[in-house]
C-alpha cells in the first residue's frame, strides 16, 4: 500500500506518542511529526478530530487515534522497508 499524501503524527511527550514514532521511523515511513504539547496544537486537534489524545496519525483523509490503532494499521497494510 502506497500513501498518496503527507502522513502527519500529532504527537506529545506520552510513551505511546514514542512508540509511535519510532514504529513510523522502524518500517521507514516518511512523515511529519507535530509535537502538540510545545505548540498549543490540542485545541485545535479537538476541533480537527474530535480528540485531544495522542498520538493521532493524519493521512489521506483518515485519522488513527491511538497507538494500538496507528500499529495495527503499519503492521497491516505497510510492510517492513529492508530488514529488522
Amino acid at each position: 500500500m502506497e500513501l498518496d499524501e503527507d502522513i502527519y503524527l500529532f504527537v506529545d511527550e506520552s510513551p505511546d506518542s514514542k512508540k509511535a514514532i519510532n514504529i513510523l521511523k522502524t518500517k521507514g515511513i516518511p512523515f511529519k511529526e507535530i509535537n502538540v504539547s510545545k505548540n498549543g496544537m490540542r485545541g485545535w486537534m479537538l476541533f480537527e478530530f474530535g480528540t485531544m489524545k495522542t498520538p493521532v496519525l493524519a493521512f489521506d483523509n483518515n485519522v488513527l487515534i491511538g497507538y494500538d490503532k496507528i500499529k495495527e494499521f503499519v503492521e497491516r497494510n505497510l510492510p517492513v522497508s529492508g530488514t529488522r
